[in-house]
């Protein structure tokens, strides 16, 4: 496994891990460096940085804003790119909801790597097909979403399925909570997964 951290324009409070590298995204930079992260690379347009002042000591791959992908697009793929295969993703939740339903499209389009995604309130992420089990790590609500027809069995939590058939426009799996530490899901297909505080 090979892991990195990016962060991107909204402050989102603190990282969950200080033990390996970040790059920044745009006004991320700050962010980072307001946690006292020095990122190994800022990338973006930079738009939205507004202290410029701040780049000089960074490497920069620098973008036109007119261009085909978000920065936070351009950030996922130069780190798949070094071969990073394990990606915790902060500053992307709040006001743009365009372009948080375009992380969410990442998800899936990069579905072969470990992308995470972390405010204050949330952990977002992917989860495979098969049996899991998911721990609570300090969260209390957990729900499902279908990118497609799913067969979803969960157990040890408050509201327990038994292959039940969830479609995309099925809000059922929403605000679920674990009885213990844990609850054990089963998914036939690729699902996404929340956990709340």
């Amino acid at each position: 496994m090979k892991k990195i951290g990016i962060y991107c324009s909204i402050f989102v409070g603190d990282v969950n891990d200080r033990q390996i590298e970040y790059i920044a995204v745009d006004q991320g930079l700050k962010h980072l460096l307001d946690l006292d992260i020095k990122p190994i690379l800022v990338i973006g347009d930079l738009d939205s940085l507004e202290d410029k002042s701040l780049i000089h000591e960074f490497q920069i791959q620098r973008y036109s804003s007119i261009k085909d992908d978000t920065d936070t697009a351009l950030a996922l793929k130069v780190a798949i790119e070094k071969g990073y295969d394990t990606i915790d993703l902060y500053g992307v939740t709040h006001k743009r909801l365009d372009h948080f339903m375009a992380v969410l499209c990442l998800l899936q389009k990069y579905k072969d790597i470990s992308i995470t995604i972390y405010d204050e309130y949330n952990k977002i992420f992917l989860l495979h097909k098969g049996i899991h089990h998911i721990f609570k790590n300090g969260y209390k609500y957990f729900s499902l979403f279908a990118y497609k027809e799913t067969y979803v069995t969960l157990k040890e939590c408050h509201y327990p399925l038994d292959n039940y058939l969830l479609k995309k426009d099925d809000p059922l799996c929403v605000s679920n909570q674990m009885n213990e530490d844990y609850a054990t899901v089963d998914v036939d297909q690729d699902i996404l997964f929340i956990q709340s505080r």
